[in-house]
C-alpha cells in the first residue's frame, strides 16, 4: 500500500485497486476557530480525480471540516463514496447529503467490509464518537487510529477480527485540555501519556511501522495559546520509539510512502524542528466579545432541547453552575435544571471562567461544551463532579443519546447499543466515558 500525508489527519491510502481520502481539512480553522493548519496543507487538486472513496472518522471539525467538504468539485462530491460508521443515528449521512455527497455507506461496528475484489475495510468504534479504519489489500493491513483512544483490550479484538496492523498511523499530540487546576503538570503528564500510548498501539497491534500525524496543528487564540508549549513534536515521536526500538516513518507532507519499503524520517524531522522554532511568529486571534442577552438566548434554546430529552428527575440532579466571563466583567450563574441564568455578585466559588465567545459557543450549538474543552478555551479554578455531569450530559445530547423513553427506546438505539456491547467491558466503558470526547 501507498500513503501520502497531505494535512493534519488528512491521509491518502492507496491499494492496488482503491484510493481513499480520509478527513480532509485543507484550509481554515476548527474548534471555534480555536486551532490553525499548520505546516500548510500539501493539496493537489488533481488527486481528487483518482478517489473511489472519502472515509470520515468522525464529526469532529478537523476530520469532518465542512468548509472543505464543500468546497470540492461538484463533480467529485456526485461521484465519490463516503464512508462513516454505522451508529445510533443518520444526522451524518443527512448532512452529507446536505453537502452534495448522495453516495455513502454505512461501515458496522467490527464487521470486515468488502469494497472492491482486493480491498476490505473494517471499522471500529471507540468511545460515543470515535472510530479507526483499518485497510487490508494485498496481505498487509493499515489502521488508522487518528483519535481514537484504543487500550490494550481494544487492539485484542482488533487483532481478532483482523491479524496485525503492519502500519499505525496515530494521533502524537495534545488535543486540548479539561481546564483543571496545576495545569503545567497535567499538560505534560497528558502529553507523555500520548506518547505512551501510541508505544502501546505499535506494540498491540503487532505492527511494523507507526507513522505520527493528526496533530500537525496549533492553538491560535490569545486564550489557549498556553497549550503550544506543551505539545509534543515529532522529534519527541522518534526519540520515544528510538527507545523502545520501534520503527518509526516521519512523513513530511505530500511524502509518498511504500508500505512494504523503509523510510527515512531524518529530513522530515529536521524539517519540522525548524518550522515549530518559528510557531510564535504565527498569527494569534484575540477571543471575540459576545454580549450577555445573547449567551442567555442561547441557554433558553438548549435547556429547552435537554429538557425534551432528559427526564426531569435526571436533571435536578445538576447543581447550578457559576461562571466568570472576564471580558464581559461579569459573573453568571447557570442551572439546567431550573433553566436559569443570571447576574451573580464576585465570590471565590466560582466553577468556571471562560470568555464570552467561547461560553455563548458552548450554549449555542449540541457540540459546543466539547469544543470547549477540545479548544482548551476556559478554566476550572477548582474540580468537581457538578460540572463532569454536565460534560456527560451535553455529550449524551449532542451524540443523540436521549433518556426519554420515547428516543431511548428507538430501533436506532437499540441495534446500535448491541453492536457495540459486542466488545465487552472495554466498549462499554468507552460509551461511558462520554463526557471525554
Amino acid at each position: 500500500m501507498r500513503i501520502r500525508l497531505i494535512s493534519h489527519a488528512c491521509v491518502l491510502i492507496e491499494t492496488d485497486d482503491a484510493k481513499i481520502l480520509c478527513d480532509p481539512w485543507l484550509f481554515g480553522k476548527a474548534f471555534n476557530d480555536s486551532w490553525a493548519l499548520y505546516p500548510a496543507p500539501a493539496w493537489d487538486p488533481a488527486l481528487l480525480d483518482t478517489v473511489d472513496y472519502l472515509w470520515v472518522s468522525h464529526e469532529h471539525p478537523d476530520h469532518f471540516h465542512i468548509p472543505t467538504l464543500k468546497s470540492l468539485p461538484a463533480a467529485f462530491r456526485q461521484r465519490v463514496t463516503v464512508l462513516f460508521q454505522k451508529n445510533n443515528s443518520q444526522k451524518m449521512f443527512r448532512a452529507f447529503e446536505r453537502l452534495g455527497y448522495p453516495k455513502h455507506r454505512a461501515l458496522p461496528h467490527r464487521e470486515l467490509v468488502r469494497l472492491t475484489p482486493t480491498t476490505e475495510v473494517y471499522c471500529y468504534q471507540e468511545g460515543s464518537m470515535n472510530s479507526c479504519l483499518v485497510v487490508r489489500a494485498g496481505g498487509e493491513a493499515v489502521i488508522n487510529v487518528n483519535d481514537a483512544e484504543i487500550r490494550t483490550d481494544d487492539c485484542a479484538l482488533i487483532r481478532r477480527d483482523v491479524g496485525r496492523c503492519d502500519v499505525v498511523l496515530n494521533q502524537f499530540s495534545l488535543a486540548g485540555y479539561d481546564g483543571r487546576p496545576d495545569r503545567e503538570r497535567r499538560l505534560r503528564a497528558t502529553a507523555e501519556g500520548i506518547l505512551q500510548n501510541m508505544v502501546d498501539n505499535h506494540r498491540d497491534l503487532g505492527a511494523r511501522t507507526t507513522v505520527p500525524f493528526a496533530s500537525f496543528v496549533y492553538f491560535c487564540v490569545d486564550d489557549n495559546r498556553y497549550v503550544n508549549e506543551f505539545a509534543n513534536k515529532p522529534s519527541d515521536v522518534a526519540r520515544r520509539f528510538a527507545r523502545e526500538g520501534y520503527d518509526l516513518a516521519v512523513l513530511p507532507f505530500d511524502a509518498v510512502y511504500d508500505t512494504r519499503q523503509p523510510f527515512d524520517s531524518a529530513p522530515a524531522l529536521a524539517a519540522y524542528d525548524a518550522l515549530l522554532a518559528g510557531l510564535d511568529a504565527q498569527p494569534f486571534e484575540v477571543s471575540r466579545r459576545v454580549e450577555l442577552p445573547v449567551i442567555e438566548e442561547a441557554f433558553a434554546k438548549l435547556c429547552a432541547d435537554i429538557h425534551d430529552r432528559y427526564p426531569d428527575t435526571l436533571l435536578a440532579a445538576l447543581r447550578p453552575v457559576r461562571v466568570h466571563v472576564p471580558d464581559l466583567g461579569v459573573h453568571l450563574e447557570f442551572s439546567v435544571a431550573r433553566q436559569t441564568l443570571r447576574r451573580v455578585e464576585a465570590g471565590d466559588g466560582d466553577d468556571l471562567v471562560v470568555n464570552s465567545q467561547p461560553l455563548h459557543f458552548a450554549f449555542a450549538h449540541p457540540f459546543g461544551v466539547q469544543t470547549l474543552g477540545v479548544s482548551a478555551r476556559f478554566r476550572l479554578p477548582r474540580a468537581h463532579l457538578n460540572w463532569k455531569l454536565h460534560r456527560i450530559l451535553f455529550a449524551m445530547n449532542n451524540a443523540e443519546v436521549y433518556l426519554r423513553p420515547r428516543y431511548l427506546l428507538s430501533r436506532d438505539n437499540l441495534e446500535f447499543f448491541a453492536a457495540r456491547l459486542r466488545g465487552g467491558a472495554g466498549q462499554i466503558a468507552g460509551m461511558v466515558r462520554l463526557g471525554d470526547d
